[in-house]
């Protein structure tokens, strides 16, 4: 295609533009709500998904030692569990930090504990796992192991609620995808009908030009082109939408959305 023509094509894809305002318009409207249907779900599923991951990442695996535990034996019980591939840190909690800690969670009910004549809570550690590593299987495998070292009395770290947890993620998960799909393709469909009409409003031009000699891809670069810049017009609309709609999202769900708004565009 020679430089004369590829300028009087983009001119006239313009002018196409130009002289069908209202009708364009609307293309771009219908296209940009589409694609900001389909952004919103996005950042919703980014959002819950990273949500999920923060939850997950607060695990806790608590091994509760027994009291008459040597110092000596319980360091290095504690150098055998962080040597754990599993494991990412192991920290020391006293039987003393542990009340201290469940008094404060008792709040104004606290005053129960004053006629404890001894301590009955035990030393524990709180271990924090890799991230690639909580999964229940995993969980179980690890509590199981350090269950049998020597002086551990017990190993805990919510079992029953990690299972029903990782039920509950993959139910969303299947359901997000099939929603997502459904999305997608109502989007696809939208926007494809959109041209196909756009292009039916020029049938007559179409027609004319053939009989004059006019070739396939003469005929087509100007819809292309038009339809690129309607492309782009719409997403910048999307993209400028859903900011706005996160930026408010933000301030009334303060800890709930945890996405940068740069990640939208």
């Amino acid at each position: 295609m020679k430089l004369n023509e590829l300028r009087y094509i983009v001119a006239e894809s313009i002018s196409m533009i130009a002289r069908r305002k209202l009708s364009t318009s609307v293309s771009v409207i219908i296209m940009g709500l589409s694609l900001l249907i389909l952004l919103v779900f996005i950042i919703i599923t980014l959002n819950i998904s990273n949500f999920i991951d923060k939850a997950t990442e607060e695990l806790r695996v608590y091994v509760y030692l027994d009291n008459d535990l040597s110092d000596r034996d319980r360091e290095a019980l504690q150098f055998k569990i962080l040597g754990m591939k599993w494991v990412e840190e192991v920290v020391f909690v006293s039987r003393e930090e542990a009340l201290e800690k469940f008094k404060k969670t008792l709040g104004e009910n606290s005053d129960i504990l004053e006629d404890l004549q001894s301590n009955p809570l035990p030393d524990a550690y709180r271990i924090r796992m890799k991230p690639q590593y909580i999964k229940s299987e995993v969980m179980e495998r690890m509590a199981e192991q350090v269950g049998k070292l020597p002086g551990v009395e017990d190993v805990r770290y919510g079992k029953r609620w990690l299972r029903r947890g990782e039920k509950i993620i993959r139910g969303f998960y299947l359901a997000d995808l099939f929603v997502g799909l459904i999305i997608f393709l109502s989007v696809v469909f939208v926007i494809s009908n959109t041209v196909r009409l756009t292009v039916f409003s020029r049938e007559k031009t179409i027609d004319v030009m053939k009989l004059v000699g006019a070739t396939n891809t003469y005929i087509r670069t100007p819809f292309v082109i038009e339809g690129a810049l309607q492309s782009a017009a719409a997403s910048l609309i999307a993209a400028v939408l859903a900011y706005i709609l996160f930026v408010a999202a933000s301030h009334y769900l303060k800890g709930i959305v945890f996405l940068e708004g740069s990640a939208i565009v």
